[in-house]
């Protein structure tokens, strides 16, 4: 722990692959909110218990943008963190203006698309010699793709659009690199909206496009949906492989039972990571909490995955259980910040359990040094690059 003049420091708060923190846990243990110094070097409140966590995502005075964008705190240097800082679109407007396009009828049409995309991957995979890199050859793809069909991509352009995403969650000193490929998004996106004018179809940018919004505005809509679903789905099917190849008993049960992979789904959700990475927030007034005054302008880092791990919220949390009874875990957020892609999310994460372990009922690590994958610090999120299995 920190002396009682220093505040913990978030570089030392990264999770290993498929390991806990214990840093981290200690910090849980000690209290649920933490005032620390961030990646950019500025002073946040961490909160690190669920229940504080779910607390403060139903308080509307907790938001997104910042009325100083310029002189905010920030948890890093990047310039999607600055697009939602200085959003000037009302986060209920922005939910009410793509939520239409994850209702039901939206996922039932995504179904068939998904499904075709997974088993042509599976299939791809099949004629390969294992040990092979995954993510690679599968995860990556079939998260880019599904998300392409959806926002409206041309399916050719995925590898083009996920590289340009890469380098957007690099971490640099000012971010001025992060910034450059953000901008050749954007342009990417406005080209694309021209052609949509002239050949709408049914994905997201043609409906955004009658929505009122300017190009201008869709494009910046569009960016910010892209970066927020571009690796989350890749990472998930990554760290649900993981797990399942490290763990035969797991595997076997889903082989067994199909039935239980709705709630497979859910727990590798929950314990795909074990925390340190946040999603910056700020207090447009006071909030008390837990002894606690966060004050107008601060900024506010809840920690989803390891508030996941909160014994408090579950029994055993270290353990994966799929036949938990209660699992009211935080991965798609809550409240009015629960993610509006989670349904898709979801439905991919379950096709592509089922089709690989229906086609490849042996999956496993491999008996090789390189085992089980790598995690990039030095890029936003939980980035998994590498997860080479066998079968």
């Amino acid at each position: 722990m920190t002396s009682a003049d220093e505040l913990p420091k978030m570089t030392e708060m990264f999770s290993p692959l498929f390991g806990r923190n214990d840093y981290l846990r200690e910090l849980q243990a000690g209290k649920p909110i933490w005032k620390v110094r961030t990646l950019a070097g500025d002073e946040a409140w961490l909160v690190v218990r669920h229940a504080e966590i779910r607390a403060l995502l139903v308080d509307r005075k907790l938001v997104r943008s910042h009325p100083d964008p310029d002189n905010a705190a920030q948890y890093v240097r990047s310039p999607i963190f600055d697009m939602v800082r200085s959003e000037p679109i009302d986060h209920a407007d922005f939910r009410a203006v793509l939520t239409p396009f994850f209702s039901r009828a939206s996922m039932r049409r995504m179904e068939p698309v998904v499904v075709s995309i997974v088993d042509e991957l599976v299939e791809a995979l099949a004629a390969r010699t294992p040990p092979v890199e995954v993510q690679e050859q599968f995860s990556v793809p079939m998260g880019m793709r599904v998300l392409c069909a959806f926002v409206g991509v041309p399916d050719e352009d995925w590898a083009a659009l996920h590289g340009m995403l890469y380098e957007m969650a690099t971490i640099d000193a000012d971010g001025d690199h992060a910034t450059r490929y953000t901008t050749k998004v954007g342009q990417y996106l406005r080209e694309l909206l021209t052609r949509k004018r002239a050949e709408p179809g049914a994905d997201v940018l043609s409906g955004l496009i009658g929505s009122g919004l300017s190009d201008d505005e869709v494009a910046r809509l569009g960016t910010m949906l892209i970066f927020a679903g571009g690796d989350s789905v890749s990472n998930s099917v990554g760290y649900a492989l993981g797990r399942l190849a490290a763990n035969p008993r797991l595997r076997d049960a889903l082989i067994e039972d199909t039935d239980l992979v709705p709630a497979a789904v859910e727990e590798l959700l929950r314990t795909a990571t074990y925390g340190g990475g946040a999603h910056p927030h700020y207090a447009a007034q006071d909030i008390e909490i837990a002894g606690v005054t966060i004050r107008a302008g601060d900024l506010v880092l809840p920690d989803f995955a390891l508030a996941n791990f909160d014994e408090r919220a579950f029994d055993n949390p270290d353990e994966i259980d799929f036949t938990r009874q209660s699992n009211p875990h935080l991965a798609f957020a809550h409240g009015v910040w629960h993610c509006l892609g989670a349904p898709l999310a979801r439905m991919e994460l379950a096709i592509a359990v089922r089709a690989l372990l229906a086609r490849f009922p042996t999956l496993c690590l491999p008996d090789v040094a390189e085992r089980p994958g790598a995690k990039d610090q030095a890029r936003l999120g939980s980035t998994m690059d590498r997860l080479v299995l066998a079968w």
